[in-house]
């Protein structure tokens, strides 16, 4: 009885498709862009902390260039400028403000809001492209932008100033590119694959973790490729058998070409940055050890014995006498009862120690010292730093959406105790005649942001594991290639879970940090719960036409 309703069910569905040809489009786009309108309307500009505050008001130099991604530091000024621009238009007798302003941008409400109006405008765009690629069939693209639309996490991190909403809007369009380069038969074009480079390429110019996105599509057609090596000698008949071999050899090059891709984008992203600090004056330097520092925060919370272990052992097996200097200094500045431990005064106190300032203007020598401090500690990997890490990456796996999307609100809570780092500030609207209070009553009284509440990373990749299998039971009831999907939905998994493991290798753990590892697998869940929607809304003539590869 049942099947014969789900049959008319999908007639009913199939016979209203071409009607749905002209409005799909807009709907999906309504239904996207709803959240954001709602949330400009009743939520002011959240703003990541002095970093977000550094990122778009510091001149270029080593904040904007090296220690942040430099392409959020100054692309970010274009909005600021126009919405500047706009307001001063706006008051009426204002002049427009010249260049410099990109040089030493102005906050003002305008700014920042066509700053967030812009970031909005991009997730929807890439959200709509990534859940376009996912499905051909209307249905399962309905259901995904409702879920899509329904999910406070995106749209906060795009309603809060900071490079995280950019490279959280990058890294959407670039897991819809991925998919669209696995799914096509044979040689993917060359244009998806330069589109792909460049949108790489700009996630690594975004933040720095984001280049072990280089990893994803290599990881990807190996797992294909093994796959259908593997099957081999289970298939029957020759002809099935010489199909499987050229599939493995054809993901085998692809491999290949992907490797050569990701290390062209990161050897391509570090010479855009040597550029841009060519022409800022400024030297060349990784900021890996100035990062690193805050991963050392961790000593604070050791009993005294063992940090005074952990300390004497990284001591022991480095020749560096300056780094000697450093692992004291780092020892001296934990005093008894202590349970947090000030970076910021530290990195103060230990460079005025170590280096002139007229010796050390830009902090070269003191960044590379730090450098190989950090690389001490990391290699060989004591068994105090390893738990540290593992404890961070349980942490990381129990958080769940509206933990990290609190998190946001209360960094936003920052400036009330550090006005002084954030003199501009003041005059907008998020901090002006406010407390930390009263923003973070914003995060309280909507309960849009509080959901879902008990979907921890945990559950969401159980969830996962089930939606993978149950893709693949289906696909191989309808007769499709599964294997091309099925890993890009895992590879987009395995990299995130392995950003966040670098993630509470480098740097203290932070919600933040588990943005790239919630977006891949969120995408990986889109992709997979569409392909399955798909095969069940869709008709026999429609079903002919979807290739998996």
């Amino acid at each position: 009885m049942w099947l014969q309703a789900f049959s008319r069910f999908k007639l009913w569905v199939n016979a209203r498709l071409g009607l749905l040809t002209l409005g799909a489009p807009l709907v999906l786009v309504g239904i996207l862009v709803t959240p954001s309108i709602w949330m400009l309307s009743v939520t002011p500009p959240l703003w990541r902390d002095v970093d977000a505050y550094g990122e778009v008001t510091q001149p270029p130099g080593v904040g904007t260039i090296l220690l942040y991604g430099p392409l959020y530091c100054f692309a970010a000024r274009i909005p600021l400028y126009l919405g500047h621009a706009l307001g001063c238009l706006n008051a009426g007798g204002g002049t427009l403000p010249t260049l410099r302003f990109f040089v030493h941008p102005i906050l003002s409400d305008p700014g920042v809001f066509a700053l967030l109006i812009s970031q909005h405008l991009a997730l929807c765009c890439s959200t709509y492209y990534l859940i376009t690629l996912t499905s051909r069939v209307f249905w399962p693209r309905l259901i995904l932008a409702v879920a899509w639309a329904v999910n406070p996490l995106f749209y906060t991190f795009a309603h809060t100033v900071g490079s995280e909403g950019l490279s959280m809007i990058l890294l959407l369009a670039l897991g819809a590119t991925g998919l669209s380069i696995v799914r096509g038969s044979g040689k993917a074009p060359w244009k998806e694959w330069l589109l792909f480079g460049i949108l790489l390429w700009l996630c690594i110019l975004t933040r720095h973790i984001n280049a072990l996105l280089a990893a994803l599509m290599p990881a990807v057609f190996i797992l294909c490729g093994a796959y259908q090596l593997i099957v081999v000698p289970f298939t029957q008949g020759q002809a099935f058998r010489r199909s499987r071999w050229l599939t493995a050899k054809q993901a085998l090059q692809k491999a290949t070409l992907a490797v050569a891709v990701g290390l062209s984008c990161i050897i391509l992203a570090n010479a855009s940055v040597r550029v841009s600090c060519y022409a800022a004056q400024i030297p060349y330097y990784s900021t890996l050890g100035l990062s690193f520092l805050y991963r050392l925060k961790f000593l604070a919370l050791l009993p005294p014995e063992k940090r005074e272990q952990l300390l004497d052992e990284v001591r022991k097996h480095t020749a560096s006498e300056d780094v000697k200097k450093v692992i004291s200094l780092v020892r001296s500045s934990f005093p008894a009862g202590t349970s947090n431990w000030d970076v910021r005064d530290f990195n103060e106190k230990a460079r005025a120690l170590l280096f002139a300032r007229q010796t050390d203007p830009h902090g070269e020598k003191y960044a590379v010292l730090l450098n190989r401090m950090a690389l001490e500690f990391l290699y060989p990997p004591h068994e105090i730093f390893l738990s540290a890490v593992a404890t961070d990456f349980k942490r990381s796996q129990q958080i769940g959406i509206p933990d990290v999307v609190s998190f946001l609100f209360v960094a936003t809570r920052f400036y009330f105790s550090h006005a002084g780092a954030m003199p501009q500030c003041a005059s907008l609207v998020t901090f002006r005649d406010k407390n930390a209070d009263q923003v973070f009553a914003i995060f309280k009284t909507h309960s849009y942001f509080r959901h879902p509440k008990d979907l921890s990373y945990r559950a969401l990749l159980f969830l996962w594991l089930i939606n993978l299998a149950l893709f693949v039971v289906i696909a191989n009831m309808r007769k499709q290639e599964a294997a091309g999907v099925a890993s890009y939905a895992a590879g987009l998994t395995v990299v995130g879970l392995f950003m966040m493991l670098a993630n509470c290798v480098l740097a203290v753990f932070q919600p933040r940090y588990t943005l790239p590892m919630w977006e891949l697998a969120i995408i990986s869940v889109s992709i997979l719960s569409a392909k399955t929607l798909e095969y069940i809304f869709a008709g026999r003539k429609q079903r002919r036409e979807v290739a998996l590869y």
